[in-house]
């Protein structure tokens, strides 16, 4: 995959997290922005398995998160 992929990928993730924030919050909206979060950081680890350049930590800043999972 190359950066573009990357970018791409990351670009909508953050726009799932932007469409779940941007709703009335209710029962399941923590649980939705917490799938989406532990998703994406379950991809990253699968893309930095595919190429050991790719930086864990930026591709979840541009998802829109801060930190991977705990």
């Amino acid at each position: 995959m190359s950066r573009k992929d990357y970018v791409r990928i990351a670009a909508a993730i953050k726009a799932a997290r932007a469409e779940i924030v941007a709703k009335e919050p209710d029962e399941l909206h923590n649980e939705l922005l917490d799938g989406v979060s532990y998703a994406a950081d379950f991809l990253a680890d699968a893309l930095k398995a595919d190429n050991p350049s790719f930086d864990h930590a930026r591709f979840l800043a541009a998802c829109g998160l801060k930190e991977g999972r705990e």
